[in-house]
């Protein structure tokens, strides 16, 4: 992918120290933009290592044109599955709009690509990004505390670190919006929740469905009360399918292991092929899906500390 012109950095009176809480897509993310403009970054991640979590993204071209800025490593695009054609349908498998030479379509619009990535593989190319730009991590490690009058946040392991600016990318369940805030805050739930099912195309005896992996297109399936979505990753060796259904978790459940049984049953009448794909799954996860209220500010009132 091209790269493009990078922002000067900072001279050194201006040069900064910031701290960044997660090593999630946001906190990497402004951990490489942060660092191009020329400052400091730490980032404290409570994970000891970044694991393969969460299942596909889809990456449309307003952030892909940034990841081609920033001149991530060749395997993340070799990594990727570009899909050539958006379908939606009915629930019942019935074609209601269909656009072929889809990518083709975004690039022309937009200069960069619409692509589908598994998360973790965006995630270790954020990561290696940052290392290779001079961020230091520090893994392992829980954020306990911040004292936002010297701009120190302090960790579980007793360790201190002091900058110029917090970075709060600490994801849903934030510490730093708490502190921020002054009491807990926990998240919401939307009132739905996700069946997330990844398939390797090696494991699938189906033809038919390997073709579908191995073609690298989307489909989106519209149902009474639910919804459903199909799409390629890792360059059409692996698929991704998310099932949204009304949250049947208990309120103090977040994510929990799920019966296949059931998932087939909630969609038993709905697209053929759609139920084949779910006869190749052995084991599922339920998500509850969440969110937040929104901040009267993402800025505290000494401009020392920012939520992304």
């Amino acid at each position: 992918m091209p790269n493009c012109t990078q922002p000067s950095p900072a001279k050194d009176d201006t040069r900064l120290q910031v701290v960044i809480v997660g090593a999630g897509l946001a906190g990497l993310a402004a951990a490489i933009s942060i660092s191009l403009s020329g400052h400091n970054i730490t980032v404290l991640e409570s994970a000891k290592e970044l694991l393969e979590v969460g299942a596909g993204l889809q990456v449309t071209p307003n952030c892909t044109r940034i990841l081609q800025k920033w001149d991530l490593p060749d395997r993340l695009w070799q990594s990727a599955a570009e899909p050539t054609s958006l379908v939606v349908h009915r629930y019942s498998g019935r074609t209601l709009a269909i656009e072929a030479d889809f990518h083709k379509h975004i690039r022309k619009k937009y200069g960069a690509p619409f692509i589908d990535l598994h998360r973790v593989d965006l995630q270790l190319a954020l990561y290696d990004k940052a290392k290779e730009l001079g961020v230091q991590f520090k893994l392992g490690d829980r954020v306990k505390d911040i004292d936002f009058s010297i701009s120190e946040v302090r960790t579980e392991a007793g360790a201190k670190y002091t900058g110029d600016l917090i970075v709060a990318a600490d994801g849903l369940w934030s510490k730093c919006r708490s502190k921020f805030l002054g009491s807990e805050d926990k998240p919401m739930p939307t009132g739905d929740l996700a069946y997330r099912v990844v398939l390797d195309v090696k494991d699938i005896d189906d033809p038919e469905l390997r073709e579908w992996v191995e073609r690298s297109t989307v489909h989106f399936w519209i149902g009474p009360g639910a919804h459903a979505v199909g799409y390629s990753m890792r360059g059409g060796q692996m698929y991704n399918i998310v099932l949204l259904t009304p949250d049947d978790l208990p309120s103090d459940v977040s994510r929990q292991a799920g019966s296949v049984e059931e998932m087939r049953e909630l969609f038993n009448d709905w697209d053929p092929i759609l139920a084949r794909f779910l006869s190749q799954v052995d084991k599922v996860v339920k998500w509850k899906l969440m969110h937040r209220e929104e901040l009267d500010s993402w800025i505290n009132a000494d401009s020392n500390l920012v939520f992304v």
